[in-house]
C-alpha cells in the first residue's frame, strides 16, 4: 500500500479527530450517513491530523493520487 497505516496515536489527539470526524460526518450527513467513527477508513495527514473519511478503502491508483495531490499521509480503520 501507497500510504502506511496511522501509527498510535495520543489520547487527545485521537479526540480531537474523533470531534473533527464527527463535524465533517455532520457537514453533508444525508451524504455521509453511512460513515462512522469506529469501522470507516480515515485519513489523515503528516501530522496526524483527520483529513477524510470513507466507507471502504479505496484502490492502489486512488491512494497514490491522495497521497500526492491531498497530502494524505496516513489511514486507519476508525478513529
Amino acid at each position: 500500500m501507497n500510504i502506511p497505516e496511522l501509527p498510535k496515536q495520543n489520547p487527545m489527539q485521537r479526540k480531537i479527530n474523533k470531534g473533527l470526524m464527527v463535524a465533517f460526518i455532520n457537514a453533508d450527513l444525508l451524504n455521509r450517513a453511512n460513515l462512522d467513527v469506529r469501522k470507516s477508513i480515515v485519513l489523515y495527514d503528516a501530522d496526524g491530523d483527520f483529513r477524510y473519511a470513507l466507507s471502504e478503502m479505496p484502490d492502489e491508483t486512488i491512494l497514490a493520487k491522495l497521497k500526492t495531490e491531498a497530502s494524505v499521509a496516513y489511514w486507519s480503520k476508525g478513529i
